[in-house]
């Protein structure tokens, strides 16, 4: 039964999922797809450091997932009393390590139908889960995916996933505000830009777009 893996977090105003960052102990790390921005800012390596029990709990939840049966997430939602109308996936950690993941989150999306699933990753960086991602998730109704993209991040990556429609969110230069492929101007997230907490579980627009080829959202996320 999943639960551990399940966290209110009001800093974005909703329930939000997290799986190890790194390797701890016996328990494989999440972040396979992580790129050398990612090693410098990772901002959860400090809270690691401050809060310790962080790392354990965050076994816990990949322990819960590695056992995921089908109807447990739906049962974990609908004992919440507050809102389940949005999902945050992973705020820590990655949730496509391999294609039994994207499988598992098909799943969690079908059995939740009422729920808007927020997915962020970096998986686009391999070609099979890309692949898999784009003809497997994308035409999910409730699911908003989102590539995560940062400086060490080329002008041809850029390019793979605009092509392709995909929302992208990106992280570590406050200096871009135009694609460097198509030059359009990246939306200024108000979470971070303006410091408006919790305002990720009403946002309609940017990470929560509606993802079409030729019109898509790219997000610019604020270091500060």
């Amino acid at each position: 039964m999943i639960k551990d893996m399940i966290r209110w977090c009001p800093d974005l105003g909703m329930f939000a999922t997290d799986r190890p960052i790194n390797d701890v102990g016996d328990t494989k790390g999440t972040c396979v797809w992580k790129t050398p921005v990612c090693e410098e800012k990772c901002f959860n390596n400090k809270l690691y450091k401050l809060y310790p029990k962080m790392r354990d709990r965050d076994v816990r939840c990949e322990r819960e997932w590695q056992s995921f049966k089908a109807g447990d997430f739906k049962k974990a939602l609908s004992r919440k009393r507050k809102q389940t109308q949005r999902v945050s996936h992973m705020t820590r950690g990655e949730a496509f390590t391999d294609i039994d993941d994207i499988f598992k989150w098909k799943q969690v999306c079908e059995e939740t139908p009422d729920t808007l699933h927020w997915m962020k990753t970096r998986a686009w960086h391999n070609p099979i889960l890309k692949f898999y991602i784009e003809n497997i998730l994308f035409p999910i109704p409730n699911l908003a995916m989102n590539a995560s993209v940062d400086p060490s991040d080329s002008r041809e990556d850029w390019e793979r996933l605009e092509t392709k429609g995909w929302n992208i969110m990106f992280f570590g230069d406050e200096d871009l505000i135009h694609s460097p492929v198509t030059g359009q101007r990246l939306f200024m997230c108000p979470k971070t830009h303006k410091k408006m907490k919790g305002h990720c579980a009403i946002c309609k627009a940017g990470c929560f777009s509606q993802r079409t080829i030729g019109k898509i959202q790219i997000v610019h996320l604020s270091e500060h």
